[in-house]
């Protein structure tokens, strides 16, 4: 996963709405979205090379996601799988910051990445980028490959997209509903064309003018390729699109978009998953 934006408990009923983007080789062997038949409580899509995930939900109302940190002079050969990191959570029973405690006891057997790890109760993050373990406050957020809110344009234009179709959805309401998005009534929130309007703000291919490119050590061509929401190179790219609804009992909508390399829709996964926690 190489992009996210989430709202987190800015909404009554929805305690977490997502969006996200993976970006890897194409030739990467990859399960879409599915009911792990090993590991039945996870839901998830899948890396056939290594056997972990880059973000996935339990049935017992448990979240990770991860993003790699880009810094080619750090790359260890023989690294521990990050996508271990979200199966092992989903599977714990560990609260999401003792369990970033224990990873950052041990962030020196894995190449850079960005977690974030929740419940139905609490978020946290951490990256190698400092290893500081931060509780996910009230608002709208987004991690690329350096940090939690690095101000890149491709961070900045999903956390405003992200933040302005939320604030849409409340058009219709009267003056005093609008005045927060938390209090807002969110049974008027139509999930169905968020999701849409998602995958559209997901799929923007812009390239960031080279004056606001980050300096990765990739050099400013790649910069260049990598610093659009959408990414579309020969042989890498964004690979699926994901959205998610999670509401405050744990309820969970999960979609997710598959894309071939010239960027065409490849195949589409939608779980409901209704009371897991019960």
């Amino acid at each position: 996963m190489c992009l996210i934006a989430f709202a987190y408990d800015v909404n009554k009923k929805y305690r977490l709405i997502l969006s996200a983007n993976r970006d890897e080789f194409f030739n990467r062997p990859t399960s879409p979205l599915h009911i792990w038949a090993d590991e039945p409580e996870i839901i998830a899509g899948r890396d056939l090379q290594q056997g972990g995930t880059w973000m996935g939900f339990s049935k017992k109302g448990r979240f990770a996601a991860l993003t790699n940190v880009r810094n080619p002079f750090s790359i260890k050969p023989n690294a521990r799988s990050r996508g271990d990191l979200i199966s092992s959570f989903l599977l714990s029973d560990a609260d999401p910051f003792s369990y970033l405690d224990t990873v950052r006891n041990n962030v020196r057997d894995y190449n850079g990445f960005n977690l974030l790890v929740g419940d139905l109760k609490d978020m946290f993050f951490i990256s190698t980028t400092d290893q500081n373990i931060i509780k996910i406050q009230q608002g709208i957020h987004a991690i690329s490959n350096h940090t939690l809110n690095t101000p890149w344009v491709k961070v900045e234009i999903v956390r405003e997209g992200l933040k302005k179709l939320l604030e849409s959805q409340t058009d219709n309401l009267n003056e005093s509903q609008t005045d927060n998005l938390n209090e807002s009534q969110t049974d008027n929130l139509n999930i169905s064309a968020i999701e849409s309007r998602l995958y559209q703000m997901m799929k923007n291919n812009d390239i960031a003018p080279d004056d606001a490119l980050p300096d990765t050590g990739v050099g400013i061509d790649l910069e260049r390729e990598l610093s659009s929401v959408f990414v579309s190179m020969q042989g890498y790219g964004t690979r699926s699109t994901s959205v998610v609804f999670w509401d405050i009992e744990g309820n969970l909508t999960f979609s997710e978009t598959s894309w071939s390399e010239n960027g065409n829709k490849q195949g589409y996964k939608k779980f409901v998953v209704n009371n897991p926690c019960q």
